[in-house]
Parts: C-alpha cells; sequence; structure tokens
C-alpha cells in the first residue's frame, strides 16, 4: 500500500518538499510537481516560504468593535456585561468590511422609475420613493405611535408594508414585480399631483403582468399616506397648477426624453440642429399652453409629431417613428398616421398651423423670424442678426 509521500511515477522514490520553490521532488526518479501544501487557503496572513510567499498580510482590527472583551483573535463574551454583550450580538451580525445601501428597496426603486420613465421622472417621484420605501423616525414615529385615530395612524405606517404584504392577487408576485408596482406607485401619484404629465401606465402594465386592482391599491396606498403627511403638518400641501403650467411641464418631460433618445443616434452637430428646429416647430404651435394650435392633441403625442416633421425635412425619418413611439409606450404607425393627418389638414387649408406641418423652402426657425423676431428661441439660436442681414441684402 502506497504512502501519500510515495511517487506516484516510480513508485519507489519519496516525494521531498523544497520549501524554498514550493515544489515536491522524488528522490528517485526526480520527477518535480507544484506543492498543494503551498497554496494558503487564508489570505489574512503570509505563507511560509519567506520571499517565495504568494500572500500579503491584512488588517483583521479595521472595527474596533470586533475586538471588544477580547485581546485575540478569538472572541469571548463572558466578561462583558449584559448591555455590551447585546450589543456585540448586534454588531456580529454585521458584515463590517461592505459597504451597504441603508435603504435598498428604496435605491432599487429609484433606480426601475429612472428605467421607466427617465431621470425626469425620477427626480420628480422621489419625495414619495423615499416615504414609501424609508420607515419613520425619531420624533415622527413618537407621534403615530401617539395617534388615538386608529385609520391615521395606520395610514401613517410605512406604504411599502402594506402594498408588498396584500393577499395574493394584489401585491407583486415576486420582489422584482414589487418594485415595479412601487415605481409606477410613486410616478402616478406625481402625475396625480401636477408634478409629472400623467403617464400611459397601459405599456407598463402589459409589459410585466400587472392588473389595474393592484396599481390601483398601491397608488391609493401611497396617495393616502402623503395625505396624512400633511394633516400632521410633515409635508406641506403642493401648490396647485394650472392647466397651462401642466401642459408645459408635460413639454418639457417629452423633449427631455426624446433628446435622450436621439442622442444615441445622431451626431452632436446634427442633433442640436434637430433639437432648434423642433422646439421652433413647438413655438409656432404655442405649445406649452392650452391655446396651443394642436391643444387637442396630448402633450406627447403633439411634441412626438414636431419631432417626426423635422426628421421628415430633414430626411432622417427612417424608423424614427418606431423609435419615438418607444419611448412613451406608443406605437410608430399612430404618430405617423397622426402627422399626415396634420400636414393634409394644413395642406388643404382645413388647418392654420403656421407653416408647420407643410413642407416649404424655409424652415421653422425662418418662419419663426419672421413671425415673431423678438422669439427667445431665435435669441438663442443665433438666427435674429442673420435674418435681418437677409432682409436688409434683399431691399439693396
Amino acid at each position: 500500500m502506497k504512502g501519500k509521500d510515495d511517487c506516484i511515477e516510480c513508485g519507489a522514490g519519496k516525494m521531498e518538499l523544497d520549501a524554498r520553490k514550493g515544489e515536491l521532488e522524488c528522490n528517485s526518479c526526480g520527477i518535480v510537481v507544484s506543492s498543494a501544501d503551498m497554496l494558503d487557503t487564508n489570505p489574512g496572513k503570509t505563507t511560509y516560504g519567506g520571499e517565495s510567499a504568494t500572500h500579503e498580510a491584512v488588517r483583521n482590527n479595521c472595527d474596533i468593535n470586533g475586538n471588544m472583551g477580547t485581546s485575540g483573535g478569538y472572541m469571548d463574551t463572558k466578561g462583558l456585561v449584559g448591555g455590551n454583550r447585546k450589543k456585540w450580538n448586534r454588531l456580529r451580525k454585521v458584515n463590517r468590511s461592505t459597504t451597504r445601501l441603508k435603504h435598498p428597496l428604496a435605491e432599487a426603486v429609484r433606480k426601475k422609475v429612472k428605467e421607466m420613465y427617465g431621470s425626469f421622472a425620477m427626480q420628480a417621484a422621489e419625495p414619495f420613493i423615499k416615504m414609501m420605501c424609508k420607515p419613520l423616525k425619531g420624533e415622527l414615529e413618537l407621534q403615530r405611535q401617539a395617534l388615538d385615530n386608529k385609520a391615521l395612524k395606520k395610514q401613517l405606517g410605512m406604504p411599502k408594508q402594506s402594498i408588498c404584504r396584500k393577499k395574493s392577487g394584489v401585491r407583486g408576485e415576486s420582489s422584482e414585480l414589487n418594485i415595479i408596482l412601487l415605481a409606477m406607485a410613486a410616478v402616478e401619484v406625481a402625475g396625480e399631483l401636477g408634478l409629472l404629465s400623467k403617464m400611459d401606465r397601459r405599456a407598463g402594465m402589459a409589459q410585466h403582468k400587472l392588473t389595474r386592482k393592484q396599481l390601483i391599491n398601491a397608488k391609493r396606498t401611497l396617495l393616502n399616506h402623503f395625505k396624512a403627511r400633511i394633516t400632521m403638518g410633515w409635508e406641506e400641501k403642493p401648490a396647485t397648477k394650472t392647466p397651462d403650467d401642466i401642459r408645459e411641464d408635460g413639454v418639457e418631460q417629452a423633449i427631455e426624453h426624446i433628446h435622450d433618445m436621439l442622442g444615441e443616434s445622431l451626431r452632436e452637430e446634427l442633433l442640436d440642429e434637430v433639437n432648434y428646429e423642433t422646439e421652433a416647430r413647438l413655438a409656432l404651435l404655442g405649445e406649452g399652453s392650452t391655446s396651443a394650435l394642436t391643444a387637442n392633441t396630448e402633450v406627447r403625442m403633439a411634441v412626438c409629431v414636431a419631432f417626426f416633421a423635422t426628421l421628415v425635412s430633414m430626411g432622417l425619418q427612417a424608423g424614427m417613428a418606431d423609435r419615438l413611439g418607444a419611448v412613451f409606450g406608443m406605437t410608430g404607425s399612430g404618430i405617423r398616421s397622426r402627422y399626415e393627418a396634420l400636414s393634409a389638414a394644413e395642406k388643404a387649408g382645413e388647418a392654420d398651423y403656421n407653416g408647420v406641418f407643410l413642407q416649404c423652402e424655409m424652415t421653422c426657425l425662418e418662419i419663426l423670424a419672421t413671425l415673431h423676431p423678438a422669439h427667445a428661441l431665435i435669441t438663442r439660436a443665433g438666427l435674429g442678426d442673420l435674418w435681418s442681414h437677409k432682409e436688409g441684402s434683399s431691399a439693396s
């Protein structure tokens, strides 16, 4: 029977250790193999090969709480008083070498809002994400506990607990679906309060197989919590926005989302040209107010059609209707048909959109310079002086 030191090649010799090289060598046939004994499995100390050591010693006292009650590597809590023993038992459960998010769920919901609706929506929904995912602390929680009004006390509880612990069919069926549900609820409430234009919930619900019952429950829970905070004086009642303010916010949000999308496919100089020309179209339409020439068109559709009209005029429309629609969960065919309807109406003289949907030699920036020479967009684009120069040259 062979011993563990016997040579597996010749069977006659013994494998001897060369500690300097970290090798085993047969004293009979001379075969050399690496020594498994030299592989140090503890990165907290150096190996015993001197200069051949492959690991460096690391500090293991980075947290002073790790040495409570002991002067060595073994933790003995026998000599600790009750308070310190309780503290140690809590601290030992925490990996002190790792930075952890205090509220990982809030961060996950925040990222999901940005992924689904964009950075503008994430900023607007941020206060609702915090109050939905983070528990009350300190004085606020003491005030809640002291309440005699059970309904108000319940509403002030952390909304995510109520949303995620409902019965099956009302909560999300997985952790990921709960995060999506919380994200959509935060955006819905922001839209309800006029901080965002209302998003089309149907696309998100269909994609993630969420029901109207699930979303309405999550939205109602968060909205009731926010109203309870206002009742307690912890939050200010949001300012009531006028219809014009809401329309203007919707235009700004839509433009920002489309800018981000186009930035992925157009070079910077071309993107600037598309942006200026489209903003001129929106200015000619009077968009951003309820008296806009396209006020009867949903605001995101109006902005998408304005961008598509610009892309058509520049010969860049191939595939863009679908990409514009994807930004807001709309269809490319819907954007194309709306653009064609507006173009046909203006061409037939049935509607006047200040030439926005007509194919003519003048750009919309030039039309805007003619109709409104003092417009801020013209000044920013530097076309006011250019147009004056053209007029002067024609007169001479």
